[in-house]
């Protein structure tokens, strides 16, 4: 209205009085149009939820405010940009206000806590955003929806349907209900509340359904897309925990028996992890015609951790004989008694990342991250009630495969079948880091082998789901010593408008004190992989061969 050349031309000619009161007018107006919001927003807590899937989704609204200007403080904006990157959807590293929103809190029987963000009407890009938890969830944890309402979705999150800290186990004690809302259930029951949240709230339905998480997160992404093929469009899977069941009672646990003695003391801690990783950076970086201080396959790489030992390294960090043992093994793959491979072992390049999740903090009380994932998943959540291992030292994955299949089918996501997903016209997008020490990449290329082989070859799944393997990236993506920020949303979102499967994603490495950019680098879908020509430019080359399709 203040643009129009002739009403600025009559306020200058009748004078102050005359502004004042139109003024005046205008802000009455906004502040009728703000309370109408408020109104808009805080109506959903009348609204009945309560028959949504016939009850089995039935919510509770306990909270809906319309937040017009809200702040972030440094803490926040460096969490809301962390948790961007794990979404495969970054957004600027300061972001220092939210935009408006309808911010709305709730439950969903029985107890599966949520945060949903409803962009404001005009801002609003017509996508739903479900940002899965990951860990062993227990919290709901905001700056999820704040990452995701940056770019306008309307975006929720939620607490898996427990309390917890960490990977603590004790919520799954002699509670099945928990254990399914946990594994699968929260994500379907959430998905169907959020639709009709949105649709209530905007009077109309959104036009795409995304999911996007990491870790357990990334897992849900691909057990709905094999359980609720309807529930989303897309899903973007970062570092998916496919074999739930597998990566903690067998990578863990290998992991923690290797890295401590039958005291539970540490045989070596995290200020060996730096040591080995730069070792190991030497020996392999060039395997892919280029000295970038990332290795890009780790499977070419042959690095013994026996070049490391005092005896034959003169350095002045050395491993003792029990300390190249441990490191053997962590890159060890773990097998049955009958040499079938069970899990692989961490990949050689992921060690920046064994402090904290493989490896102790040195002067922590604290064991490693793996340790307790695996002691509290095998206490609490592999059985139905108790486990009967008093020690968990005894535990083998071998011998008590019998007695885990009851919980199993309810925790893995590793069935290949993705045909109703397919046909429902529904794209994946799995991201996992070569330098993943949390969850190696093996089980990922593994199931994705599997789903080609399924679904009739590589071409006919890349189709519809693609997998993408990130050279020197880490768990979930922030930190990284390859390109490891990406924009996979818009990439999932252009696949889903146009229906053209992407030819490669484009992976950036930024500084991480001013952002700027420092290097890029196609990935291309698996199979596929970056190739460097003598010129230093990239093409893509693949070595995989599909083996025979099997009947259906």
């Amino acid at each position: 209205m203040m643009k129009n050349k002739r009403l600025k031309r009559w306020l200058t000619q009748m004078g102050g009085l005359a502004t004042a009161a139109l003024l005046t007018l205008c802000n009455a107006s906004y502040s009728m149009a703000q309370s109408a919001e408020d109104k808009a927003c805080g109506m959903l807590k009348f609204v009945d939820f309560s028959q949504l899937e016939n009850g089995d989704a039935a919510t509770s609204i306990t909270s809906a405010t319309y937040v017009r200007d809200q702040s972030l403080s440094e803490q926040d904006q460096l969490m809301t940009y962390k948790y961007s990157i794990l979404m495969a959807a970054p957004v600027d590293r300061h972001v220092e206000k939210l935009p408006a929103h309808c911010n709305v809190e709730g439950y969903i029987s029985p107890t599966i806590r949520f945060q949903i963000r409803l962009p404001a009407q005009e801002n609003w890009n017509q996508r739903f955003l479900l940002s899965a938890c990951d860990g062993f969830c227990g919290a709901v944890q905001t700056h999820r929806t704040m990452a995701g309402l940056v770019r306008n979705y309307a975006t929720l999150t939620h607490d898996g349907g427990h309390s917890g800290i960490g990977f603590d186990g004790k919520w799954a004690k002699s509670n099945l209900q928990g254990k399914i809302d946990f594994a699968y259930r929260a994500n379907h029951v959430l998905a169907v509340a959020a639709k009709a949240i949105i649709a209530s709230y905007y009077g109309e339905s959104e036009e795409y359904s995304i999911i996007a998480g990491c870790s357990k997160g990334g897992q849900a992404g691909v057990m709905a897309a094999q359980r609720y093929p309807q529930d989303f469009d897309g899903v973007i899977a970062r570092g998916p925990t496919i074999n739930y069941t597998k990566v903690n009672l067998i990578n863990c646990m290998d992991n923690a028996k290797a890295v401590l003695d039958e005291n539970d003391m540490p045989i070596m801690d995290a200020s060996y992890a730096g040591f080995i990783h730069d070792s190991a950076v030497a020996a392999c970086d060039a395997l892919d015609g280029v000295t970038d201080g990332v290795i890009d396959d780790p499977r070419r790489c042959e690095f013994d951790p026996k070049s490391l030992s005092c005896e034959v390294n003169d350095h002045e960090k050395c491993l003792t004989e029990a300390q190249v043992d441990t490191v053997t093994q962590l890159y060890a793959a773990s097998y049955d008694s009958q040499g079938n491979e069970l899990y692989g072992g961490l990949p050689i390049g992921s060690e920046i990342e064994w402090p904290w999740w493989v490896m102790p903090i040195p002067g922590s009380p604290m064991k490693p991250v793996h340790y307790y994932a695996a002691t509290e998943y095998m206490k609490y959540v592999a059985y139905p009630n108790e486990s009967g291992i008093d020690n968990w030292r005894d535990f083998s994955y071998e011998q008590e495969k019998a007695r885990l299949t009851e919980i199993t089918p309810l925790m893995d996501a590793d069935n290949p079948d993705l045909r109703e997903f397919r046909d429902s016209g529904g794209k994946m997008i799995v991201l996992h880091g070569w330098s993943d020490a949390a969850i190696p990449a093996h089980a990922s290329i593994k199931w994705y082998e599997d789903v080609m082989q399924f679904m009739g070859g590589v071409e006919a799944t890349q189709d519809f789901a693609q997998m993408y393997l990130l050279p020197g990236v880490t768990h979930c993506g922030y930190d990284a010593t390859g390109p490891n920020v990406m924009d996979g949303m818009a990439v999932l979102e252009k696949w889903m408008a146009e229906k053209q499967a992407p030819e490669y994603i484009v992976a950036t490495k930024k500084d991480a004190k001013d952002m700027a950019v420092m290097r890029t680098k196609p990935i291309y879908p698996y199979p596929m992989q970056a190739t460097y020509k003598g010129s230093g430019d990239i093409s893509k080359a693949s070595s995989y061969r599909l083996k025979q399709p099997q009947a259906d």
